[in-house]
């Protein structure tokens, strides 16, 4: 679950449903003394999202009984996922999303609206019936200057407004439909263990496509192709863990490293979420690696590299250090450095280098050392921290923020550290 998600703990359903009384009639308390509700019961299921919705977020949804109900918990996962990207890749306040397939509840776009109100959308959805309700609740929430909601074909391309839009995007996201046939849905471990009433007030069209979520992401993939920096981020959940190794595949058969990968836990719900980027902006591994065993070999490369000094006493000494070895390396610019916490434990700067020229071959070029922090786009950008922690070593940890090449922030890494180890030891020496 997402750190910030307010929903690590059940909720009090006997005091939900003091807020939302329609919730009450669903309501008993369980053979442990406490309240609960019917999760298989899906009258029971959409009186619970409407009520957190009423009461956490001031949104009143109408839910049509023949399509999808949206668990929040889970929604909110992948909404406050793109709230890190945006956050840790995008300058301006005034954030733009397609969400593709939006559904009859349009769920993506009222929370990540009702938690940021200069987003702004357009949804999209082939389902006329759901168009309809998703456009209602836009209305009945005074949505409608920030959320537009848009009918599209099937058989016409997925990405259909990055072809009619003048505006870029800052990100993609989308809750494909799973599964590839109905007996692909009574196969699916979810079916078998929940049963087939927790499964059927979903409409065919917004549980199965040809080819199943591993077709349609790759479909998004591909058009992404055509379209490349006019979004910022393509994402998409995923139901199947077995999905990611071929979409992964066909990222790094186009040759795109900047991807990222995340995994969505929610009680015994399990989802997963890829990304990709055609601009040269970096993720940390925060955000773009998890620790599942079974996806290791497919994880994006390293964006924040670790690199222990036990030799350094405190993160203000190694700060110290470290600013020493900065100072001369030509093309290097220092644009914003935070102070040392009043415990001196962290100490945080921004580097930016417009050229590689603290290799060997480089030095020999003799790059000239002027560098100005708008100049676009540099080689490198990277932020470097100072860490002291009890009973552990100081390190430095590096985190690449924008470049092409990951050689160069490789390099980079390698070089400062080299130094800084020198450095230290030079001290012991005295």
């Amino acid at each position: 679950m997402h750190p910030r998600n307010p929903y690590n703990e059940p909720p009090d359903f006997t005091d939900l449903a003091r807020h939302y009384p329609p919730l009450r009639p669903h309501v008993f308390i369980n053979h442990t003394g406490s309240s609960t509700i019917n999760f298989k019961s899906l009258p029971a299921q959409r009186r619970l999202t409407e009520a957190l919705c009423h009461r956490d977020y001031g949104l009143s949804l109408t839910l049509p009984d023949d399509r999808l109900c949206p668990p929040i918990p889970n929604r909110l996962n992948y909404v406050l996922w793109l709230q890190d990207i945006v956050k840790s890749t995008c300058s301006s306040n005034a954030v733009r999303g397609l969400d593709i397939g939006t559904g009859a509840s349009a769920i993506y776009p009222l929370l990540a609206c009702r938690l940021g109100p200069t987003w702004s959308f357009i949804a999209t959805d082939i389902d006329e019936r759901s168009i309809q309700f998703a456009k209602q609740n836009i209305a009945q929430n005074s949505l409608g200057s920030q959320i537009v909601i848009e009918h599209v074909s099937a058989d016409g391309p997925i990405l259909q407004p990055l072809h009619t839009s003048p505006m870029d995007f800052d990100f993609v996201m989308c809750n494909p439909p799973f599964y590839s046939s109905a007996e692909d849905v009574s196969r699916s471990a979810e079916f078998k263990e929940l049963g087939p009433n927790a499964m059927c007030s979903g409409a065919e069209v917004e549980m199965i496509t040809p080819g199943g979520e591993t077709s349609f992401v790759s479909r998004i993939f591909s058009e992404s192709l055509q379209f490349r920096t006019k979004c910022r981020w393509y994402t998409s959940m995923l139901g199947k863990m077995s999905s990611i190794p071929d979409i992964v595949c066909l990222i790094r058969d186009h040759n795109v490293d900047n991807y990222a990968i995340t995994e969505f836990v929610q009680g015994q719900t399990r989802r997963w979420a890829i990304g990709w980027s055609f601009q040269d902006v970096r993720l940390p591994d925060t955000l773009a690696r998890v620790s599942n065993p079974a996806l290791q070999s497919i994880m994006p490369s390293r964006n924040t590299l670790h690199r222990a000094f036990p030799g350094a006493l405190s993160a203000d000494a190694l700060a110290s250090i470290l600013r020493n070895v900065l100072a001369p390396i030509d093309g290097l610019l220092i644009t914003s450095t935070d102070p040392a916490t009043p415990a001196g434990s962290s100490t945080t700067m921004l580097v930016h280098a417009r050229g590689n020229t603290w290799s060997r071959a480089a030095r020999r070029r003799g790059l000239p050392a002027a560098v100005s922090a708008d100049q676009e786009p540099p080689v490198l950008r990277c932020s470097i921290e100072c860490l002291s922690k009890v009973d552990t070593p100081c390190e430095i940890v590096f985190t690449w923020l924008e470049g092409k090449d990951r050689s160069v922030f490789e390099s980079f890494t390698s070089h400062v550290s080299r130094k800084v180890t020198s450095a230290l030891q030079e001290l012991v020496d005295v």
